[in-house]
């Protein structure tokens, strides 16, 4: 037997997980508003509102730490936004917090390190741009901008003027505007506090969903290869682009987008905004244009340049967005919780659970919220109830017992036992048990039994049948598998001390068969389970849900007597 204690967030995560749902909801609600609406400087106008709201929501809670954990959760929350390509936004996101909550730490928490912060973070947007286009575009997009610059300089009568002074203006008007929004941060928090017993009581969010990023799942598009074969192709196609004939640049494009587009189409939508096509094309007309002053009316040299620029663009477009694929890979993610990043793990979870009620909330307040004051308003009072429904997730998770054991080692004819002993002890148990044709490793067939209601209903064969949905070597019958999870699901809705399934594999783990309904039961906390699972998938399994504490009960070295005990005890002291 070995017992997983479920590892209990500290209050700084947990407010972290608060602040950073709050933040993701502002991120994907305004930040979809502002795209649609096609203004300009968009990103800007979206990075002083997160800066207003973070420095007041620092008033409320004055921990060191805070900050940039919540940048670090909205940033991976970001990842589910319909948004393709993912790295900017969440490079962004954590920028802006890492910036804030170094000035804080260096220059205390007064009103100096909220102006200077502030100025920097909102200021960090500006030069994110700015390394975005040299990056997507090299520097001869600097050289195309010059060109321009000077030419219009000489149309207004400025030549006078160099392009420095209007870098000055620009980065002076950014670091006001942040100075500003952090002065109107610290105003409104400070204000909040003085009248949040005035304020009004906002209804708890019961968490519940759960975020994509973290799931465990082995699905044929993640691969480790691809995703260090993304860096190798994106540092060789920049060197061919620069150093290679323009056809054999295109060919290479080509190549890459036609396999990013194949492999992961989905991570490839960007494709398929005219925007893009538009916006390459306006720069390869603008290089042909000012490639040379306009000492020329057509420059084929620029027309050129153009192309390549484009072709930069198109190809970093195409590994990153393989990259981000890549990054959502389960041994990218086993290798991360494994060093020690259980905390993230367990605070993305939680804000992600919040996620639908709060930008639900948002959206029905969004009527009366005119103004940043309002607005901050709303996300503090909501801060509190948030905190409140996260700690009481946390506390009261159900626990999970996992009985294991090697392929025919009798882990169905034992678990029966057991249940048949549990009920004696006057537990309430539900759920099912997976019973093959016969006892022997030739097993050709397997159907459920309803432990509460003796029956039994087919669920897989051997038996090849176009119209099944197969894995492995079996084709599974849609009746069974809807039979299984309703039975599952009906814990929900009856007195349930155990829920037993027999049992979880390969299908679960990719989120196919019981998985939707068990889902279901962990999102309502509805009661204890008890899985058979396979050795190899135990640990796969134990992270797949948030749970809470997890017991591992080893055929060939637990008795039935001490695992009986032992659930029990579990049971009735949660």
């Amino acid at each position: 037997m070995k017992i997983y204690p479920k590892k209990q967030l500290s209050e700084k995560w947990l407010k972290a997980a608060v602040v950073g749902s709050l933040w993701a909801t502002v991120e994907i609600v305004l930040g979809s508003l502002l795209h649609n609406l096609k203004l300009p400087l968009a990103g800007s106008i979206l990075s002083f509102i997160t800066v207003y709201l973070v420095i007041s929501f620092f008033q409320v809670w004055k921990s060191h730490g805070l900050i940039w954990r919540a940048g670090l959760i909205c940033a991976l929350m970001k990842s589910i936004s319909p948004s393709a390509i993912i790295l900017g936004p969440m490079i962004g996101i954590l920028s802006q917090a890492i910036i804030l909550d170094m000035m804080i730490r260096l220059t205390g928490r007064n009103l100096f390190s909220y102006l200077v912060g502030g100025a920097l973070a909102v200021f960090s947007a500006l030069l994110q741009k700015a390394l975005t286009l040299l990056i997507l575009y090299g520097w001869d997009f600097v050289l195309l901008l010059e060109n321009m610059y000077f030419f219009a300089a000489r149309q207004l009568r400025l030549e006078h003027l160099p392009p420095t002074w209007l870098l000055a203006m620009l980065s002076l008007a950014y670091l006001f505007s942040g100075a500003m929004a952090g002065l109107m941060g610290f105003m409104t928090g400070r204000n909040y506090v003085k009248v949040q017993s005035d304020s009004p009581a906002y209804q708890s969010v019961q968490p519940h969903g759960q975020s994509d990023l973290f799931k465990h799942t082995r699905k044929n598009n993640h691969s480790l290869l691809l995703l260090f074969l993304s860096f190798a192709v994106l540092v060789a196609g920049m060197l061919v682009i620069t150093h290679s004939a323009l056809w054999i640049s295109g060919i290479l494009v080509f190549m890459v987008l036609a396999f990013g587009y194949l492999r992961y189409p989905s991570n490839m939508r960007y494709l398929r905004k005219p925007a893009l096509w538009i916006q390459l094309g306006v720069i390869i007309l603008l290089s042909a244009l000012f490639k040379n002053g306009l000492e020329q009316m057509f420059s084929p040299e620029g027309f050129s340049v153009g192309l390549k620029m484009s072709f930069r663009a198109l190809l970093l477009l195409t590994c990153f967005a393989v990259i981000s694929a890549g990054l959502k890979n389960p041994v990218v993610k086993n290798l991360l919780y494994n060093r020690g990043f259980q905390n993230l793990y367990q605070s993305v979870e939680l804000a992600f659970s919040a996620l639908p009620g709060v930008m639900e909330e948002f959206y029905s307040r969004s009527q009366s919220v005119r103004g940043f004051k309002k607005l901050a308003y709303t996300m503090l009072g909501r801060s509190q109830a948030l905190l409140d429904a996260f700690r009481n997730a946390e506390e009261n998770r159900k626990p999970v017992f996992i009985l294991t054991g090697r392929i025919n080692q009798g882990k169905t004819r034992f678990t029966r036992e057991l249940v048949e002993k549990l009920q004696k002890e006057g537990l309430a148990i539900s759920g099912l048990i997976t019973l093959g044709n016969n006892n022997d490793s030739s097993r050709n067939a397997y159907k459920i039994k309803n432990i509460q209601t003796g029956e039994e209903t087919a669920l897989c064969s051997t038996q090849p049948s176009s119209t099944k949905p197969h894995y492995g070597r079996f084709y599974f019958e849609e009746s069974g598998i809807e039979q299984g999870c309703n039975i599952i699901v009906q814990t929900l809705t009856r007195p349930t001390d155990l829920l037993v399934i027999d049992e979880l594999g390969p299908m679960e783990i990719n989120d196919r068969g019981w998985a939707p309904a068990i889902e279901k039961v962990v999102e309502n906390n509805a009661c204890a389970q008890l899985w058979v699972v396979r050795e190899k998938l135990v640990k796969p399994m134990m992270r797949k849900w948030n749970v809470g504490d997890v017991v591992v009960f080893r055929l060939e070295e637990d008795a039935m007597n001490p695992i009986i005990q032992t659930i029990t005890l579990k049971i009735l002291s949660a």
